[in-house]
């Protein structure tokens, strides 16, 4: 049976993976500023530049927001001959997304823009917070088992 020291200790460790996932968050936000993406465009390039292919219903699991919301995101980043649709000759109704020649590009150079962006900003204060956020984290994560 959990006891309510354990259980303290549990709700310690999700606030601190909470204050860390936004400081992580914080400063990916800071990196995009001059790519023109938003958050989630730039997941979903991100997305299939690792996966190398996915459904609108995949992306839309991931990224835990409805279908119709990830075909918003698509339809602008298939405008913008990032993406591609390729409707699958075995089944038609799935529809494979996949980067274009472009997209790869356009997330290598996001990849490195978000770089450039973070060493502009003043990030070590951030980086030693999210440093200490870990740390307290391990700690509280070692108390639990």
């Amino acid at each position: 049976m959990v006891n309510h020291q354990q259980i303290k200790n549990q709700f310690e460790s999700l606030t601190t993976l909470q204050a860390i996932q936004k400081q992580a968050y914080q400063m990916l936000v800071q990196g995009l500023a001059k790519t023109e993406f938003s958050m989630r465009e730039w997941g979903i390039l991100v997305y299939l530049e690792q996966h190398g292919q996915a459904t609108a219903s995949e992306l839309a699991d991931a990224f835990m927001v409805t279908r119709t919301l990830i075909s918003r995101n698509t339809w602008r980043l298939i405008q913008d001959n990032l993406i591609q649709s390729q409707v699958n000759p075995n089944d038609r109704r799935i529809v494979w997304l996949s980067l274009t020649v472009n997209g790869q590009e356009r997330v290598q150079e996001g990849v490195r823009q978000v770089q450039a962006n973070l060493k502009t900003f003043d990030q070590s204060h951030n980086l030693e917070k999210l440093t200490k956020q870990v740390e307290a984290l391990s700690q509280q994560l070692a108390k639990i088992n």
